[in-house]
């Protein structure tokens, strides 16, 4: 008696599931038919795409190297671009250098004297000089010297006519690390955009460049790229190690939020204030508003927070506001973001005065699963939460569109179905049996 009075309520269940679930049929048909007379089309940015990151597969690197390749063949078949008259006194003298020994006199002579895989220069008349590295400035005094006791009554020169080409390697946080080809005139940053860059995780402020010696001297790369101070910028020479070393994860870290395509954890330097900062990471614009800037502070604990506006007023005393480790930067975006039960989740251009409810229709939100009075709107310069549709929305703000509460009781509904399947089933064997 008792199993057939639990088969009775599932069978109940399972017609009152269905009678529901036929109602909400009709009810989706019927706003599907009014959709089509009236099609919204917003103009949105995928939310989850822009996090994506396309990996690279080992045709994408195959097809980069034919291009570096094609790129170096160009260069060696071409003269060399310099960026000024070399230094006599700094370029270092290695093996593949040309020199052109000249011979003045009734005869003029002029002979191409490579510097050989052992380092040395190979003068008629005099024989071979030790010249690997010495400077220019010396090989041209040592040959100079040891030709004049041969050619007394000549006038002999030196020239160097063409440059070498060594490897130099890559490696740490660059897209592409690995060995290239350089000359004695390409600088540490050339070889780095070489290997495709710094990666994000890159700490630029002190990038290493090992020589054979085992000697380092060290670049600081954001530096260069934002006053384009050239005399820190290294020349590199053969069999060099530049080494671009990850940020270190334990101490001085400052969080971005905010504009998505700067957002992330950056290391910052002891004493950096803020402006410096924003400057270093690239990230101010002609139309950024400095005045809605915030830094959020842990003062005394985690829980503990305090909110700063450094850039709050024109002659603001802040405006060398010194950053913390752990401190929250949140830069003004232009974008607000809507997710949750909607149509189309994505990022929409911030417009002002609009408020919440707007940026729902604008999402594609509908009375059949988005709750729109229980609309929640994430501020992300406050970190506040509001929920209501007449919310006034600010730019980088998150809006979430809830479901309603006849969608979850249509799912708890179908689950109850499922279950009654099962349980009919099992009990109908259970009876044969």
């Amino acid at each position: 008696m008792k199993i057939q009075s639990f088969l009775k309520i599932f069978l109940y269940l399972i017609v009152f599931t269905n009678i529901v679930q036929s109602q909400t049929t009709d009810e989706e048909e019927l706003w599907t038919r009014t959709k089509k007379k009236e099609t919204i089309t917003p103009k949105s940015v995928d939310f989850f795409k822009m996090w994506e990151e396309k990996e690279q597969t080992r045709e994408d690197f195959d097809i980069w190297k034919r291009q570096r390749d094609l790129k170096m063949q160009k260069r060696l078949s071409e003269g060399e671009a310099l960026e000024k008259s070399i230094n006599p006194d700094k370029y270092i003298v290695g093996p593949g250098d040309i020199f052109s020994f000249n011979i003045w006199g009734a005869m003029e002579t002029q002979i191409p004297l490579p510097v050989s895989p052992e380092g040395k220069l190979s003068v008629p008349a005099v024989g071979d000089i030790k010249v690997d590295g010495k400077t220019l400035s010396e090989v041209h005094d040592l040959v100079l010297k040891e030709a004049s006791k041969y050619y007394k009554d000549k006038t002999v020169t030196l020239d160097l006519t063409a440059l070498r080409f060594f490897r130099v390697h890559v490696t740490g946080e660059v897209e592409f690390p690995g060995t290239y080809l350089a000359q004695a005139t390409d600088r540490l940053s050339e070889m780095i955009t070489q290997a495709g860059g710094a990666t994000e995780w890159a700490w630029k402020r002190q990038i290493e460049l090992r020589h054979p010696d085992s000697t380092t001297d060290y670049f600081d790369l954001a530096d260069f790229e934002q006053n384009g101070n050239v005399e820190e910028n290294l020349y590199v020479n053969g069999s060099d190690i530049i080494y671009v070393p990850p940020i270190n994860l334990e101490d001085n870290l400052v969080h971005v939020e905010g504009d998505i395509k700067s957002a992330g954890l950056y290391q910052i330097f002891e004493d950096e204030n803020l402006l410096d900062f924003l400057q270093r990471i690239r990230v101010m614009k002609k139309n950024t508003d400095l005045s809605k800037i915030a830094v959020v502070r842990n003062e005394n604990s985690n829980t503990d927070k305090k909110i700063y506006i450094p850039f709050a007023a024109p002659d603001s005393e802040q405006i060398g506001f010194t950053l913390q480790n752990g401190d929250k930067i949140i830069l003004p975006s232009n974008y607000v973001y809507v997710k949750g039960t909607v149509s189309k989740p994505g990022a929409y251009p911030y417009v002002l005065n609009m408020k919440s409810r707007d940026y729902a229709g604008m999402a594609g939100s509908d009375y059949r699963s988005g709750s729109i009075k229980a609309i929640k709107v994430y501020h992300i310069r406050t970190g506040k939460t509001e929920k209501g549709q007449e919310i006034l929305v600010e730019p980088g703000d998150i809006v979430e569109v809830p479901q309603t509460f006849e969608l979850k009781f249509r799912e708890i509904l179908s689950m109850i179905q499922a279950f009654a399947y099962v349980f009919v089933a099992y009990a109908t064997v259970r009876n044969l049996k």
